[in-house]
């Protein structure tokens, strides 16, 4: 049986890729060895665009990982120093930001995440086979979601939670 082991290190994270972790986070200090080394192992970066610009840190690298191949999730970094429950806003911080393309943001909200904790075989896209999570804006194009700066919740109209509707705004 192997063993898949999230790490959260802030530096030099070489080790993540020899000890075959799954995902790392807080990659604000990474370096380019260790960017081949989460590339050549499969490790999927968790970048939290709002710790950065909360906390003022030098931002990843992710223009860098994408583009060597390094698949890269989105969170939140939930905390009492990045208090951010929104997932539109970190998305939109990583297109500002991190340079990602608003597919690419998504792919790491959604997909990439799920993958990250190891549960992209049943979330993360909508496929058959898998648990029916998502969201219906009420917008012109999906991209409205990441392009708003705040109000999310006024694009929201439907939240659909295990192919149920859990919520709906008339």
């Amino acid at each position: 049986m192997q063993l898949k082991v999230k790490i959260k290190i802030m530096r030099k994270n070489i080790l993540g890729g020899e000890l075959g972790a799954r995902a790392i986070s807080h990659l604000e200090e990474v370096s380019d060895e260790g960017i081949t080394a989460m590339a050549a192992a499969q490790v999927i970066a968790v970048l939290l665009p709002t710790t950065a610009y909360v906390l003022r840190l030098k931002l990843p690298p992710a223009r860098k990982m994408i583009d060597n191949g390094v698949a890269v999730a989105l969170g939140s970094d939930f905390n009492p120093n990045a208090f951010c429950m929104s997932m539109p806003m970190v998305m939109n911080l990583a297109c500002v930001n991190l340079r990602l393309t608003m597919p690419e943001a998504l792919i790491a909200a959604t997909l990439n995440a799920a993958a990250a904790l190891g549960k992209s075989d049943k979330f993360g896209s909508i496929e058959k086979g898998k648990v029916a999570d998502f969201i219906i804006v009420g917008a012109p194009r999906w991209e409205h979601l990441i392009y708003q700066f705040g109000c999310h919740d006024q694009l929201i109209k439907y939240v659909i939670k295990s192919g149920n509707i859990v919520h709906h705004k008339s």
